[in-house]
């Protein structure tokens, strides 16, 4: 960032569990910040069984690529992993504040609304104010198979929502009034427009070779499609 009710699946005794080796995972990078339309923002991501060495070190890139963006939160799809999982500092600085890793979350007991100007990463320059619950529980599991159960307010309760909305393929400009929607949606079509420019120069590879890609990813890593919890 610049409801469901279930509860995180449970992981193996040691943490989510590995997948078997019977096949050569995806790579995962070199990561780098999408903006809208990637194929990767706006469709749900999913359910990490398998955290592996690459992940970690996927881990590592989001922090260097939010920090260099000055951004406070950064979800997987923001870098065109389809997984579940989504980082925040609120200090923005690798110095500073606390890192935060949630993986396979759900929300919960969404309570009281403030309205609070928003940005996001995948959308440079465009900021709007956008409607949210004031508190809100998020059930998650940490990088090394901790369970995390917070009970949150103020501004890490808006970054964990609007991290949470990228998971399920959401973009903050899905929660704006009708107006203001509109006013958005000059934006998010020059955002369109130079993302078509760039694959039709050959900058970006087609859409058809970035979902191929997305589905390669999950296939190592994830739950089976209907296991978004």
């Amino acid at each position: 960032m610049d409801t469901t009710t279930s509860q995180p699946a449970e992981p193996a005794a040691t943490g989510i569990p590995l997948a078997s080796e019977s096949r050569i995972p995806e790579p995962l990078g070199p990561l780098q910040l999408v903006e809208y339309p990637h194929p990767a923002l706006l469709r749900p991501a999913r359910r990490l069984v398998r955290i592996d060495d690459a992940v970690c070190e996927a881990v590592e890139q989001m922090f260097e690529i939010m920090y260099e963006s000055v951004g406070i939160g950064l979800a997987a799809n923001q870098v065109a992993l389809p997984y579940r999982l989504f980082i925040v500092n609120l200090e923005a600085h690798c110095d500073a504040g606390e890192e935060l890793v949630f993986i396979n979350p759900s929300l919960s007991r969404p309570r009281g609304t403030a309205v609070q100007e928003e940005g996001c990463l995948s959308l440079p320059g465009l900021r709007m104010d956008v409607r949210r619950p004031e508190r809100v529980v998020i059930d998650a599991w940490s990088l090394d198979g901790t369970p995390i159960h917070l009970d949150l307010d103020g501004m890490l309760a808006r970054v964990v929502q609007h991290e949470f909305d990228h998971l399920e393929g959401r973009l903050f400009t899905d929660r704006l009034p009708e107006a203001a929607a509109l006013e958005a949606r000059r934006s998010l079509e020059t955002f369109r427009e130079v993302f078509e420019g760039q694959q039709s120069r050959g900058e970006l590879p087609a859409s058809k070779s970035l979902l191929a890609r997305l589905d390669r990813l999950e296939a190592d890593r994830c739950a089976g499609p209907n296991a978004h919890a």
